[in-house]
């Protein structure tokens, strides 16, 4: 049933199946929707969970309940669809989600990228909306318990706002793009939106970059295991796995530094676990990893961190001194177009470091960016074959 509305657009919430198939009728009948999706990363709740789909037309919003047991397969297969265009905005996150469910979203136009281009900053939605719609969004419900059943009316309308006015944010966006010659730049980024697919994250290895250096190989052994003891018992009560023990307490136990029984007095442990049983649980897994620790013969010391070989130095500099003359002149011409937030789109750090550390080449820029690069280095006389294939990079 409908059960609010924002502005002139209808809300409804889907939380049956014979709804749901009503709405994919539909919502198949349109060749453009806009999406966003609601979840819950370890926040109330075990791993990443999809809570609502939101997703709209320009005449109504469909609100879809993700913890109802509904199957949502013809509503991926709608977002699969090529002949379908779906508005989003910045939705690297909600993309990783959906990988991770086996959809894969085709003909996307994200309205971040866009005012990005057009040199906006900052892009949030909440500011894209004031600016352009004169809509101020409520940002309340953002971190709400979307685990939580019934959903509150307010939680519902915070998910439809999220997707009902961005048919019209991008239709003014699209204009100021054609307006600016910047249209062609746009298209091909949505394009390349399509192409990317996020890696499903290993739960194998629990430990961070920082572990290598300040724990000893033997350490991170025993301190992985206990992180993998406690996200086994985070997924058993679905709970987020900090709510069990608090990770400064998972590295003390496995640097030696806190012993098992110390829990009993900790605030980083949940209620659940302290007594004695879990202790001697804990004790036991310790001792298990401490054993196969040494049966690999893992070392107790604490590794340095290597000293860059004179060859790897030598890179360094280099490295620093083409960021310093080649593509900082690029990047203040890219400036002067464009302005200075589009061009750390177009150019950014991370993409400048990429290129002269040899991780990555100018083909493989989108050809809007490379056409650019290679403009406005001929015009400033500066050669970048170097970086055209990685001949000699790296």
């Amino acid at each position: 049933m409908f059960i609010s509305s924002t502005g002139s657009t209808p809300v409804q919430l889907i939380n049956q199946q014979d709804t749901l198939l009503q709405s994919l009728q539909e919502l198949g009948r349109c060749d453009t929707l806009s999406f966003d999706i609601e979840f819950d990363n370890n926040s109330y709740g075990y791993g990443v969970t999809l809570c609502l789909v939101q997703v709209a037309t320009p005449q109504v919003c469909f609100v879809f309940d993700g913890l109802n047991s509904l199957d949502l397969s013809g509503l991926y297969a709608l977002f699969e669809s090529p002949d379908i265009q779906k508005i989003v905005h910045a939705p690297g996150e909600d993309l990783r989600l959906l990988h991770s469910l086996g959809c894969f979203p085709k003909n996307l136009f994200d309205t971040e990228v866009a005012a990005r281009l057009l040199n906006y900053e900052p892009t949030s939605l909440t500011v894209l909306l004031q600016d352009k719609l004169n809509f101020r969004m409520d940002k309340k419900q953002q971190r709400s318990n979307w685990l939580r059943r019934p959903l509150s009316p307010a939680q519902v309308q915070y998910a439809a706002e999220d997707v009902i006015w961005l048919h019209p944010l991008k239709a003014i966006l699209e204009a100021e793009a054609a307006e600016r010659a910047l249209l062609p730049f746009v298209r091909e980024e949505q394009e390349m939106l399509s192409t990317i697919v996020y890696p499903a994250p290993a739960k194998t290895n629990f430990l961070k970059p920082s572990d290598l250096y300040t724990l000893s190989p033997r350490e991170q052994y025993i301190a992985n295991e206990l992180f993998r003891y406690r996200d086994e018992l985070a997924r058993y009560m679905n709970r987020p796995a900090y709510q069990v023990m608090s990770e400064e307490l998972v590295r003390d136990l496995a640097t030696g530094t806190r012993q098992p029984e110390s829990i009993l007095r900790e605030p980083g442990v949940h209620p659940r676990f302290k007594n004695s049983r879990f202790t001697t649980q804990l004790l036991k897994q310790l001792e298990q990893a401490g054993r196969a620790a040494t049966a690999q013969n893992l070392s107790p010391q604490k590794q340095h961190r290597p000293k860059p070989t004179p060859a790897q130095q030598a890179a360094m500099r280099k490295a620093a001194e083409d960021r310093e003359k080649i593509f900082v002149p690029i990047k203040q011409a890219l400036e002067q177009q464009y302005g200075s937030h589009a061009a750390k789109f177009i150019l950014s750090n991370k993409m400048v470091n990429s290129l002269v550390n040899g991780v990555i080449t100018l083909q493989e820029l989108p050809s809007y960016r490379q056409a650019l690069i290679r403009n406005y280095a001929a015009a400033a006389g500066i050669n970048l074959d170097r970086y055209a294939t990685g001949t000699g990079m790296g």
